[in-house]
């Protein structure tokens, strides 16, 4: 083994430790309460950017990492720090200011690495079933806003987050965040294409997928599921899952097809 390739080992190792992190982080989330689990979720997020980071790293060198991560995290606190105040893309909302963590401008740090999180393997999910780079825009950018479908709703009623209507809370969230999170992904994706021009990775760690699948059926069951502590909310599931569905099972049967 040459150094390189025990480097990228080494590098994948803590990607695959931090997926595991990531995976018990959010099994804990949904069996403990108040400040154990906003701690369970700041370590479930940071675990996951670490898993993604890690795997970046591995896959297409420091130099595509620190793009990325320059990218997505300085766009994304914009974003959000555009959103709170003026209430565009998304809607009217505002932070818990002391549930996830310092905040800077009424954002939570924690938000921007909770983008970056899903952002990379959005992006290598669309970019392996869309093979045009400026194609895979709108694709990547679907999952990213179809995600959504099932992480706002959880959020909203664990209160981290404040929907308003006419000045008034609520937890009714708001169509425009759909369009917002698309237009908003949308941008990242088309800056990312711009300016990064990965080679064709060798690495055949699968870690980001997994965590997607992870996300994606682990937040169906939770929502399904009508017993405690499931959540009992079996619209957010059904939308999530076929909102997410969009993109990974035409993925999800391309992989099938390569199996041999």
């Amino acid at each position: 083994m040459t150094e390189v390739e025990h480097s990228k080992n080494q590098l994948l190792l803590v990607s695959i430790v931090a997926a595991g992190i990531t995976v018990l982080a959010q099994i804990a989330w949904a069996l403990t309460s108040d400040g154990l689990r906003d701690a369970t979720t700041i370590i479930g997020v940071l675990a996951f950017a670490t898993a993604s980071g890690f795997h970046a790293y591995a896959a297409f060198g420091r130099e595509f990492l620190v793009k990325f991560l320059f990218i997505a995290l300085l766009l994304t606190f914009g974003i959000e720090v555009l959103g709170v105040t003026t209430g565009l893309p998304f809607g009217t909302y505002e932070y818990d200011p002391e549930r996830l963590g310092l905040s800077v401008l009424g954002v939570p740090l924690l938000i921007p690495f909770a983008w970056f999180m899903m952002l990379y393997p959005s992006w290598l999910i669309s970019r392996d079933l869309v093979k045009s780079r400026f194609l895979a825009i709108p694709a990547s950018a679907l999952l990213m806003s179809t995600w959504d479908l099932y992480l706002d709703p959880q959020m909203v009623n664990e209160g981290y987050w404040t929907w308003f209507n006419d000045g008034h809370a609520t937890k009714d969230i708001p169509l425009t965040n759909f369009f917002g999170w698309f237009v908003s992904t949308a941008t990242i994706f088309i800056l990312l294409s711009l300016f990064l021009k990965p080679t064709q990775s060798e690495v055949s760690n699968k870690t980001p997928y997994a965590l997607v699948y992870w996300v994606w059926l682990g937040s169906f069951l939770v929502n399904i599921v009508p017993v405690s502590p499931f959540f009992n909310q079996p619209t957010v599931a059904i939308t999530g899952f076929v909102g997410m569905g969009i993109v990974l099972i035409p993925w999800s049967w391309m992989l099938w097809q390569r199996r041999y």
